[in-house]
């Protein structure tokens, strides 16, 4: 969903942070994420207006495949 590498863990974190969506922590240290999550991401996602140059998300990253 997000892009980031299988076991890019940190790279995972930043991705989430930069696109200010809340995870919790896992005792592994891995970002964890609730569909409620997902789906809140996905909806403030499809009501901005943001452009393509001006967003955070990495290339790569397809949070549309959360539907």
């Amino acid at each position: 969903m997000t892009g980031a590498s299988v076991g890019k863990v940190e790279a995972l974190k930043q991705i989430l942070d930069a696109n200010r969506i809340p995870y919790i922590c896992r005792k592994d240290g891995s970002p964890a994420l609730t569909w409620e999550i997902v789906n809140q991401a996905t909806l403030a996602r499809g009501t901005s207006k943001l452009s393509p140059a001006s967003s955070n998300l990495p290339e790569g990253f397809i949070l549309g495949a959360a539907k």
